[in-house]
């Protein structure tokens, strides 16, 4: 059995969550009420040791990283909710790979969870009743301007103008 997260493991993964996906955005539900801390500590417990230590060290990066991106003392769950999402973003443009695929795959966890809401899933999917195009497809011949070779393809296939 791996060992489960720590409490102050939770309140870090709970902020953090709560940053990448929070309330009030264009889909309205914040990842919040999905009980972000419970979902990580089950998942880690699952996976093999290897990611389940990955994932760790990502939460642990990104909970100590505002003594170091924003210059201030405290961890991701002791700062304001605006800091949070600049540490964030600081984190995913470090110069150091690593740190950058670390925090894209904790990054990642939270997207995991946040998909699992029907209510989400919904917001996200297209209303039903048919497709619609934004852009009505033109070839050069339609639009009178073909000449030469662009002529010649046009007779042979009507090739689109925009076709590689």
């Amino acid at each position: 059995m791996r060992p489960r997260l720590f409490p102050f493991e939770l309140a870090w993964t709970h902020a953090a969550f709560d940053a990448i996906h929070p309330e009030g955005t264009a889909l309205g539900l914040g990842v919040r009420s999905m009980y972000p801390a419970r979902f990580l500590d089950d998942t880690l417990a699952k996976l093999p040791v290897e990611q389940s230590f990955g994932i760790r060290l990502a939460l642990w990066i990104v909970a100590l990283a505002p003594v170091f991106t924003i210059w201030k003392l405290g961890t991701i769950a002791s700062i304001a909710a605006t800091d949070r999402v600049r540490v964030l973003d600081r984190l995913l443009a470090s110069k150091i790979y690593a740190v950058r695929q670390l925090t894209l795959s904790f990054k990642t966890m939270a997207a995991l969870l946040y998909s699992q809401s029907m209510e989400v899933r919904a917001r996200m999917l297209p209303p039903r009743g048919g497709t619609r195009r934004l852009v009505p497809l033109r070839t050069k011949t339609e639009a009178g301007d073909a000449s030469g070779p662009a002529r010649e393809r046009a007779r042979e296939g009507g090739s689109h103008e925009h076709a590689a």
